[in-house]
């Protein structure tokens, strides 16, 4: 048989233009899990934009003081009572400093650690377009990350770490900071529990776009190493305004963490002046909390190592229990179920929740019940053995919590949430001047000064000039805190004196526990 001649050739791999990396096969696994990860664009375009070739921007690099800052509180000068009182229940975003002082991951997750322990490990650094998980190894993604000019890099962010042998010891550096002393989620087993813990390496210029968390969850994010700036909008922002979907060209832009926060934000800011935009930077040893609902995005400003859970405690358990009998009906008559065997008080708010609003559970409707055709014919009591009642197999450390927090729905938390307010009110009144006097009326602004810009604080020159009566003040600007943090400016003749108050939100009662969440 006569053979074909040998043809020498050279064939140039798809990857073979990208940056050298130390193990020979980086370059294709990162090829792999690009050309995946976004089908949409070629992994040769993903530094098309060169936001690698140039220093991060200034107006992301730095805490601005003329936007408005989350406020900073440290661990050691606050209560988890005043912790749940000041922010968690009223929903109000902050950074907590000094919350992870003993936690071995402040030293043992840096990346000469994470290779010697686990590096043969496979995480998860992306989806494809059917939801599929895409994992690379981590000696390969560190090598990635160290080498990457990515414009948004891949993002390494797994959730089934006690799943994995050799990341198993993830678990045993680190713990729930003791001010978020509950989480009623554990009432479900490991295997019915939704997915609510995730540890993450972020590249340079990795981030997250603008989304809410699942189920009104609340959620803490926790930083060992690196920088993140964060951004938030409060319940009440749309959307698409959050999102930037009205600002944006998708024709020839992306909206990517780092284009949003370099261009789309600064747009969002200056066409709905109207919209209270929170910003603030995380470093390390630094925990944010994010309340349930409120829009949120991230951006890697360094190389980045942190963990964040996701929650339900007293503070949302109306919202989360509301939207979880919703959307995720099973899961509801699991969770039912077990708080009534091991948090009868929870079980008897869900209760009372569903008889205010008429919601009938699935196992409580009839056949010919409007909507329930399609699930009343699976039988909900055979869904209860995919979950475990029996208590070894549930870890109730977080139901029972370590910190006495009354249930905001119980009379004896509304009465002393009266009282907690009116003495708030008493403190914040002492701390400031009870009175600021303008300077002697103008018939016009200084030269120079600007009209007053809607959600930012008025000088006191503008005060003067622009007081309106009652009847002409403006509506509450979209997306501002809770009336706990608004502040009544009353103009008073003749020398329009400003009087600094605050609303009671107990005054009938606490007004986030209702049963529409």
């Amino acid at each position: 048989r006569r053979r074909r001649p040998i043809v020498a050739c050279t064939c140039i791999q798809p990857f073979s233009h990208m940056t050298p990396f130390e193990h020979r096969r980086t370059a294709k696994e990162t090829w792999r899990c690009k050309a995946l990860h976004r089908s949409e664009l070629h992994p040769a375009h993903w530094d098309k934009f060169g936001y690698a070739q140039k220093p991060i921007p200034k107006h992301l690099d730095a805490e601005n003081p003329s936007v408005r800052l989350l406020p900073r509180i440290r661990r050691c000068d606050i209560t988890v009572q005043e912790f749940f009182d000041n922010f968690a229940l009223p929903r109000r975003p902050c950074i907590i400093e000094g919350a992870l002082d003993t936690w071995p991951a402040m030293r043992k997750w840096n990346i000469d650690e994470l290779l010697r322990t686990m590096r043969h490990s496979s995480f998860k650094v992306g989806e494809d377009d059917k939801g599929k998980t895409l994992r690379m190894k981590l000696k390969y993604f560190l090598d990635y990350m160290k080498n990457q000019q990515d414009d948004s890099p891949l993002y390494l962010f797994e959730t089934k770490v006690e799943n994995m042998p050799e990341a198993r010891c993830i678990l045993d550096d680190f713990e729930v900071p003791d001010i978020f002393p509950h989480d009623f989620f554990d009432l479900l087993n490991k295997d019915a529990k939704p997915p609510y813990r995730w540890w993450s390496i972020g590249p340079s210029r990795s981030g997250s776009t603008v989304h809410t968390d699942p189920l009104g969850t609340a959620a803490w994010n926790a930083v060992t190493h690196g920088r993140k700036r964060w951004v938030l909008f409060e319940p009440s922002v749309p959307g698409t305004i959050a999102k930037g979907k009205t600002v944006i060209n998708k024709a020839t832009e992306d909206d990517e963490a780092i284009m949003y926060f370099d261009f789309l934000l600064p747009r969002i800011k200056a066409k709905h002046p109207r919209v209270v935009v929170w910003e603030g930077i995380q470093g390390p040893g630094d925990v944010i909390f994010v309340p349930g609902e409120w829009w949120h995005g991230v951006l890697n400003l360094e190389d980045t190592v942190a963990v964040t859970q996701n929650y339900c405690g007293y503070d949302n358990f109306d919202r989360v229990w509301v939207r979880t009998r919703k959307e995720r009906k099973k899961l509801a008559y699991l969770w039912l179920r077990n708080m009534k065997k091991h948090a009868p008080q929870l079980h008897s708010r869900a209760l009372e929740l569903n008889r205010q609003s008429g919601y009938k559970m699935r196992h409580e409707r009839l056949p010919d019940d409007p909507g329930s055709s399609s699930e009343y014919s699976t039988d909900s009591e055979s869904s209860s053995d995919s979950s475990s009642d029996a208590e070894e197999d549930l870890d109730l450390a977080l139901v029972r919590g370590q910190a006495n927090i009354v249930p905001p729905w119980t009379a004896d938390s509304i009465a002393r949430g009266r009282a907690w307010t009116a003495s708030t009110e008493k403190r914040k009144i002492a701390d400031q001047p009870a009175a600021i006097v303008p300077p002697p009326p103008r018939a016009q602004a200084p030269p120079g000064t600007q009209t007053p810009v809607p959600g930012c604080s008025p000088s006191p020159w503008q005060l003067e000039t622009h007081a309106k009566k009652p009847s002409e003040a403006q509506p509450p600007t979209l997306g501002c805190p809770p009336s706990l943090w608004q502040l009544e400016v009353q103009t008073q003749a003749p020398r329009q004196s400003l009087t600094i108050s605050s609303t009671n939100p107990f005054a009938n009662g606490y007004p986030g526990w209702s049963s529409s969440a």
